[in-house]
């Protein structure tokens, strides 16, 4: 029965055409200049996600101004006074330009709330991989929007 299934989903998912939604293949806008202001390491990893957008063809030549920040915030404290629970917040405000006006503008915030741990290594891994799926989350949105304008 195993096989049977195995078989049906390969056959299923090989002929279907399948392509990603954020594919920069078939994108109908290029990114030229990304200036860039703010939280320097959230900065460093929406560039790293989006530069692809900046080698695709197209007539359509966006430019863009980036601003980020990052709040972390302590929700609540135990009798002691020291932390339990913590909210990261990652803004970005994002400015479309083409031929140096300003075409569009878009705030994308993204908040997460999680426990603190007593092991700041732990802490600071587990931050980071918040980091990265919140901004994750971010350039899927402003890749959306872009491809509405």
């Amino acid at each position: 029965m195993k096989k049977i299934f195995i078989t049906f989903l390969f056959i299923l998912l090989t002929s279907c055409d399948y392509t990603p939604i954020y594919s920069t293949e078939n994108s109908k806008f290029k990114l030229n200049q990304i200036e860039v202001d703010g939280n320097k390491k959230i900065n460093k990893l929406i560039l790293r996600k989006i530069s692809r957008l900046q080698k695709t063809e197209s007539n359509l030549i966006y430019d863009l101004d980036i601003i980020s920040s990052e709040q972390i915030n302590s929700i609540s404290k135990d009798s002691k006074g020291n932390t339990t629970v913590l909210e990261m917040i990652i803004s970005t405000n994002i400015n479309v330009k083409k031929n140096n006006f300003i075409i569009k503008k878009y705030n994308f915030s993204e908040n997460f709330t999680y426990k603190n741990n007593s092991n700041l290594f732990e802490l600071k891994q587990y931050e980071k991989d918040i980091q990265n799926t919140m901004i994750e989350k971010i350039v899927e949105n402003l890749i959306l929007n872009l491809g509405t304008i």
